[in-house]
């Protein structure tokens, strides 16, 4: 592709993604007219409202007269999108042409909108017009991809060998967002009752509309069944410069177990609003994480890697900040922070102190990964995986670095104490000291048992989910921080193994490097003959459910079934990666089947009502509470 005075084509890639960004809140917004009733608000007339520009606002004029305002405003930017793609790169059909389909889907879109509103939304146009904008989502992330790649079409033997089956795999989601549309559009939410069976019964209901909803739940456990098997294959047969698409990939599958639980939600407490909406949300975040994914395993990372090599580009300050903060781990952690919130005898959580929570904890652990940085920006310019990090490369200063992260870590300290509970703010504070002091500072450089000690740190989350609920640690929040604390050794010693001799280069003294492969294995082993038992308990003794101990039996089997073929394997490099991306996943997947067992009736004895409280042993929570914790 031409470039612009030797440049990336920037101006068209930021247009691609703003309308992008857009179009994803439109759509949401869309759903929010369609879930509150709010589509008639400005009655038959288009493209007035009520017969005017401005006119008086009640809630559901307000709503709807927003929406379009909101589609005015994605139409601007689509337009100037495809302008700017014919003024500067018209002979680069790779970037010309989707643009220009963006703008004649917008278009589309403009007139579905308008005939939906003239015929007073019949649902089959309401679906096509949900089904278009998804389509133009679509069709703006491409393009700014492609504004920001530069590489000619490649042919099919460059492609991911996993092509087919993620384009597969995009097509049932695409089908069951169609499908899901097609549920609420006809209102059909509340006619297929009961998880994980439909009314009881494992058949097609009779009623037609009742049978929709049947349809839609069968096409979304097929559509989680191959995007598990696409994770699989590729965490078995990727090979490292193919590491992009088993990022998303795996991205993906998070989402779509997330979007499985938010449905399961919406189910059994029969569809209240804001869960609605968040299933809308959810889902249209796993169709726009499908689009990159097929994007990439369209195109190997060498092959993409090889036509932009003429074109470096240096990261901005703000992504160097978020490097800081190191957001792939930060994701992992935050998991195990919320998921806790839903099985503490305190019930569901509320939107708001779970995104709080949120908030809270990414500042907190970016705070502590950020001073890390900091005070590792020697060893880390010896490392190959870290010697292009901010600090080390030179592209921030030291002292900032420093004080980006104890600003994070103040900030935190504020949410969770002002917007969440005390206790969770105490808690979290001692989880960034202890990875800074105990972990970065004394034991990293100083002791093989460096990572089992000061590994502890990334166990304080699930203590602050918790104490975000209930107020109080118990016995049952200390035995997820052993959960985590019994993991971390055998997953961050899969990867020790295959960085051993850059932490030898760096002086650092992990195990592999002190004691050798062979007793790093072992002890892998034995710590994960620890955590198997540990996970399946709560199933055994009823405080979690058949789901959950089903889930924690299959995914430790895995986990072991690594750990004893890295045993017998000869060198480390091949099964060590597995297992070290597998381990990711594992501790995910654990704790959200922890969260969906108990929000989700799966059959499991209710949890006893009467909680012995640590920092009390005479005290006992009579009935169960939750909620903000203010004092």
């Amino acid at each position: 592709m031409t470039r612009i005075q030797g440049g990336p084509p920037r101006a068209l890639r930021r247009l691609a993604w703003t309308g992008a960004w857009l179009t994803f809140g439109l759509i949401v917004l869309g759903g929010i007219v369609r879930i509150t009733g709010s589509g008639m608000g400005c009655g038959d007339h288009w493209p007035l409202c009520n017969g005017e520009w401005f006119p008086p606002l009640d809630l559901p004029t307000m709503i709807e007269i927003g929406h379009r305002w909101a589609a005015g405003l994605v139409t601007l930017v689509v337009l100037s999108t495809t302008i700017v793609a014919w003024r500067y790169h018209r002979s680069e059909p790779l970037v010309r042409d989707p643009a220009t389909v963006a703008s004649l889907l917008l278009v589309v879109q403009v007139l579905l909108g308008a005939v939906t509103v003239k015929l007073a939304l019949p649902p089959w146009i309401v679906i096509t017009h949900f089904a278009n904008a998804m389509i133009l989502l679509a069709v703006l992330i491409v393009t700014g991809l492609r504004a920001g790649e530069g590489t000619q079409p490649l042919p099919y033997r460059q492609r991911h060998p996993g092509n087919r089956l993620v384009l597969t795999v995009a097509a049932t989601g695409f089908g069951v967002i169609l499908f899901g549309g097609q549920v609420a559009n006809f209102d059909a939410g509340l006619l297929c009752l009961g998880l994980p069976l439909c009314n009881g019964t494992l058949l097609p209901p009779a009623a037609p509309l009742a049978s929709l909803h049947w349809a839609h739940r069968v096409l979304a456990l097929v559509f989680v069944g191959l995007i598990v098997t696409l994770a699989v294959v590729l965490i078995r047969r990727s090979r490292p410069a193919e590491a992009r698409v088993r990022r998303w990939t795996l991205l993906v599958l998070l989402m779509s177990v997330l979007q499985i639980a938010v449905g399961a939600f919406m189910v059994t407490h029969l569809l209240p609003t804001e869960l609605r909406v968040a299933h809308l949300l959810v889902g249209t975040g796993v169709w726009a994480t499908l689009v990159v994914l097929l994007f990439h395993s369209n195109r190997t990372a060498a092959t993409a890697a090889a036509a932009t090599k003429e074109l470096p580009e240096r990261p901005t300050l703000v992504a160097d900040l978020i490097t800081l903060t190191k957001p792939r781990i930060i994701s992992l952690l935050l998991v195990t922070t919320v998921a806790p919130m839903f099985i503490t005898p305190a019930g569901l959580p509320s939107a708001g102190l779970v995104l709080w929570v949120i908030l809270g904890g990414y500042l907190m652990a970016g705070g502590a990964n950020a001073i890390n940085m900091w005070f590792d920006r020697d060893i880390d310019g010896k490392m190959g995986r870290t010697r292009l990090r901010p600090i080390p490369a030179g592209r921030i200063r030291p002292a900032a670095g420093l004080a980006f992260g104890i600003g994070l870590g103040l900030a935190a300290f504020g949410v969770l104490w002002y917007k969440v509970d005390r206790l969770s703010a105490w808690i979290a504070l001692a989880g960034l000291l202890f990875y800074v002091f105990i972990y970065t500072i004394w034991l990293k450089r100083s002791s093989p048992q460096n990572i089992v000690i000061g590994g502890a740190a990334g166990a304080f989350p699930p203590l602050v989910g918790w104490t975000a609920m209930t107020g109080q640690l118990d016995l049952a929040a200390i035995y997820l921080f052993a959960i985590i604390f019994y993991w971390t050794p055998p997953h961050f010693w899969a990867l020790a193994l295959i960085k051993q001799r850059e932490y030898a280069k760096a002086g650092v003294p992990m195990l592999p490097v002190v004691r050798g492969e062979s007793r790093t294995k072992f002890e892998m082993l034995a710590y994960t003959l620890i955590l198997l038992p540990l996970t399946i308990m709560p199933a055994l003794v009823g405080a979690l459910g058949v789901f959950y101990g089903s889930v924690a039996l299959l995914l430790g089997a895995r986990l072991l079934w690594y750990c004893i073929r890295l045993l017998r394997e000869r060198g480390s490099t091949p099964v060590a990666w597995q297992m070290y991306r597998y381990s990711l996943v594992y501790l995910a997947l654990l704790f959200l089947a922890m969260g969906v067992d108990r929000a989700v009736p799966f059959g499991h004895r209710d949890p006893p009502a009467r909680v012995l409280i640590l920092d009390h042993p005479d005290r006992e929570l009579a009935t169960p509470t939750g909620g903000h914790h203010g004092h």
